[in-house]
């Protein structure tokens, strides 16, 4: 009898032992520097130290053996799960948040590297609150499924603020709105550190990425925005940001690079840059890198010596090691890797999410790359049967898996998701991929009702790309068979009813060279007037670094004071006024004295009520073979454009070819202002009559042929009164 009460009485204090540990308090406490002045839609930072126990646990996990850990893993949610709910004291609104593991870094220079601060406070929550006054938050924690540790409430106070929260979709469908006025995002491709010793390309498995491509890169990020940038799109990369590669939901390594961007995204903040975050790069999910990314491709396939000369001796994708695969595709058609993908998306959006510095998150990039060799040109997406079927299908259910779970599962509204695609410019296509037949998988992302912006990827250096056929004679209107940029994103627009916005676009590779830049500045100035939300160059951040040999052509960089310009025109309240009330589309070509081509196209956008137009118009003999006239060309080169009237510069005036704008009030009087290209100057103004169609000549400056002047001009009409 005795031993049995000695039994219960132990079973009985371990019982109790068990109810404390489960119902046991943390404090949490707020790392902002003061916690009554809190500005609306700033960073609200809370944290908590870790219990004894749990830290025993996360420890055993995070330094035991790589791929076979024991412990508590604080990365997943199966694992540790942290949940803050905020709640507005007076209007009792209330909003979830999710918590992380943090580590807190500092920049060793002259150790080149980054050191562990060891802070206090390695449980992290943000959040970005909506509204002025009190508001109360508590926090519960749940290890291993289990309700372990909760806190009592912490109450801030939210203070009025300039900013404007985050981006969402105009109530027209077609634009963004930011504070309730349309914002045109117009920008560059600033991806991730890539000068320096940028580990894209080497051939060391244990080398380290140096600290000077993160302060380099940093220091771009900063010109940007000092020459008054306001847009770049970034990448999760496993050279220099991504948050996991090596080993399957383990960050704890790769938390220097998550430091980085946390102080890109503060000084994005407080500088009012917005950042379009693609959260993966297409060389994950490759079977073998383009671009000699072979590092951080899929697995370990190799080709032919004779096209690259190493072994890859780099560690394969924690996805290919932990389910022995050497197909991409398999990560996102398999549950259990899905599991992963979904934790690491969570986490991206606990420590992110709350920025209203993000403009949109792109779910990954390029998706036509998956199981791609790009060395043997075997693309699977685009092919006929089982292993196209499989590869689109998996991007298809990629996209969605994490969408929904964005959206439905951890329930963040903030921000808008992109799915990547090509330009469909096939007459009748609506899918970034050839359809062949009905037997054919087609990947149908853009339907997906989590799915909010089609961003698109497009590549071409053809100066006819915007207005490629435009047969008939009514030029507000697209035709049935008409192939030209403004009519695929209104089909686009009508079929899937949402905004499209250019990821990225340029002239292609090696084109940089032919044009000084300049096909940059064609291409910003044109997209703005074919219906698209938005518009991120490629080419504008290579550029030569001396200290490590990294040899380009052409600093980028000096694309921007272009396409900056471009972003401050197409966000003036006169255009952003014109796209609030958007009515019509128009576009043009024309042949000039005898041409067989058309060396002449415009575009506009009317407003609704028929008073106001924005366009411009192009002379398509300043192209990438035209820009630079010291450069020669031969039919090898990159810039090489087998047209002979596209390659002889040729100024063009206003007739005898007469351009018009259709859609107008009738008989009325019009001024039109002209402004110059590179710089958006003001040229002039002259006044037209509409006639009792409604068409107005478009009387144009002579559209010349150099860099120097003006081979295309911006116009902007305005009825007189």
């Amino acid at each position: 009898m005795r031993l049995l009460l000695i039994i219960l009485f132990v079973f009985f204090l371990s019982f109790v032992k068990a109810q404390i540990d489960q119902n046991a308090q943390i404090e949490i406490k707020s790392l902002n520097a003061d916690s009554d002045q809190v500005s609306k839609y700033s960073k609200f930072e809370i944290g908590f130290e870790l219990p004894g126990k749990l830290k025993k646990s996360i420890d055993d996990y995070l330094y035991s053996p790589p791929y076979n850990r024991a412990g508590v893993n604080p990365f997943v949610s199966w694992d540790l799960d942290v949940k803050a709910t905020f709640t507005h004291r007076k209007s009792r609104e209330t909003h979830e948040a999710i918590g992380f593991y943090y580590r807190e870094m500092k920049r060793n220079i002259k150790g080149n590297n980054w050191i562990d601060e060891n802070t206090k406070h390695p449980i992290r929550v943000r959040f970005a609150p909506p509204k002025i006054g009190e508001w109360i938050v508590k926090i519960e924690v749940f290890v291993e499924g289990n309700p372990t540790y909760s806190s009592q409430n912490l109450i801030f106070n939210v203070i009025d603020s300039s900013n404007k929260g985050y981006i969402k979709i105009h109530e027209n469908g077609k634009y963004l709105e930011r504070g309730g006025e349309i914002v045109v995002p117009t920008g560059v491709n600033l991806p991730f550190p890539y000068v320096n010793n940028n580990l894209l390309y080497s051939q060391d498995r244990d080398e380290k990425l140096n600290i000077d491509a993160w302060i380099q890169f940093r220091k771009m990020v900063q010109r940007y925005a000092l020459e008054g940038g306001k847009y770049f799109r970034f990448f999760l990369h496993p050279s220099a940001s991504d948050v996991e590669f090596e080993e399957l939901g383990y960050y704890y390594d790769r938390q220097n690079y998550a430091w980085e961007i946390d102080q890109m995204i503060s000084f994005c903040e407080k500088n009012d840059v917005m950042v379009d975050l693609n959260m993966m790069i297409h060389s994950n999910f490759m079977r073998l890198g383009d671009y000699h990314q072979f590092k951080y491709d899929y697995t370990d396939l190799w080709h032919d010596k004779t096209v690259w000369p190493y072994k890859d001796i780099n560690r394969i994708s924690g996805y290919s090691k932990a389910f022995d695969s050497k197909t991409p595709s398999d990560m996102f058609l398999n549950e259990e890797p899905m599991k992963y993908l979904k934790e690491r998306t969570r986490y991206v959006m606990a420590r992110w999410g709350y920025s209203t510095a993000i403009s949109m998150f792109e779910i990954a990039s390029e998706p036509w790359h998956i199981n791609e060799h790009s060395i043997n040109h075997d693309v699977p997406y685009d092919s006929l049967g089982e292993k196209g079927n499989q590869a689109r299908k998996a991007m298809n259910y990629y996209h969605r898996e994490i969408a929904n779970y964005i959206k439905d599962t951890i329930k963040h509204k903030n921000h808008l998701i992109g799915a990547v695609g090509r330009f469909p410019t096939r007459p009748n296509s609506i899918f970034s991929h050839p359809v062949y037949n009905d037997e054919q998988y087609n990947d149908s992302t853009w339907f997906e009702k989590n799915i909010d912006i089609i961003s698109i990827s497009y590549y071409t250096k053809s100066p006819s790309k915007m207005v490629i056929s435009k047969k008939g004679k009514d030029i507000n209107r697209c035709e049935a068979s008409e192939n030209s940029a403004a009519c695929v994103i209104e089909r686009l627009q009508n079929i899937y009813n949402k905004p499209v916005l250019f990821g990225e676009s340029d002239h292609g590779d090696g084109t940089t060279k032919c044009s000084g830049l300049q096909g940059n500045q064609i291409d910003i100035m044109r997209y703005g007037f074919t219906g698209a939300a938005g518009h991120y160059i490629w080419s504008g951040f290579n550029y030569s670094d001396s200290v490590n040999g990294h040899k380009h052509p052409y600093d980028e960089r000096t694309a921007w004071p272009g396409i900056i310009n471009a972003k401050d025109f197409f966000n003036e309240k006169w255009h952003v006024s014109l796209l609030s009330n958007f009515d019509e589309q128009g576009r043009q070509k024309s042949r000039y004295k005898g041409s067989t081509e058309y060396l002449k196209e415009q575009q506009y956008i009317i407003d609704s009520t028929k008073k106001y137009v924005a366009g411009y118009v192009y002379n398509k003999t300043f192209n990438v073979n035209t820009a630079d006239r010291e450069l020669e060309i031969d039919s090898s080169s990159t810039c090489f454009l087998n047209n002979e009237e596209f390659s002889t510069p040729t100024t063009i005036t206003w007739k005898p070819q007469k351009l018009k704008i259709e859609g107008l009030q009738r008989s009325k009087k019009y001024k039109i202002r002209y402004y110059g290209y590179m710089d958006g100057a003001f040229l002039n103004e002259i006044q037209v009559k509409s006639n009792i169609f409604g068409k107005l000549k478009l009387v144009h400056p002579a559209l010349e042929t150099k860099k120097s002047e003006n081979p295309l001009v911006w116009y902007r009409v305005e009825k007189m009164e």
